[in-house]
């Protein structure tokens, strides 16, 4: 899913899977840590730290046995100015 408003462009993925416990969610953006018996436990680092380089934010909600939901937040690059009433 994708939307904007005045200042942000959000890039949402959801999938309906097995979900991330919250013990593992907490945990899911430390460096090497993994559940999955190949790999490094390295994406989702390198995921965040590309986001924070463009002045993005990274947001991820799961619930165990339902799915995740992650959404990336970019500022827009030309932010409109709202202007107060008088």
């Amino acid at each position: 899913m994708a939307r904007s408003d005045d200042e942000f462009v959000y890039l949402q993925f959801i999938d309906t899977g097995s979900g991330i416990s919250e013990d593992e969610l907490s945990r899911i953006l430390q460096p090497y840590y993994t559940t999955k018996k190949e790999g490094h436990g390295l994406g989702m680092m390198i995921v965040q730290r590309i986001i924070r380089d463009h002045g993005a934010q990274l947001g991820i909600e799961s619930r165990k046995g339902e799915g995740t939901a992650i959404t990336l937040q970019f500022p827009q690059q030309h932010r409109r100015t709202r202007l107060l009433e008088v």
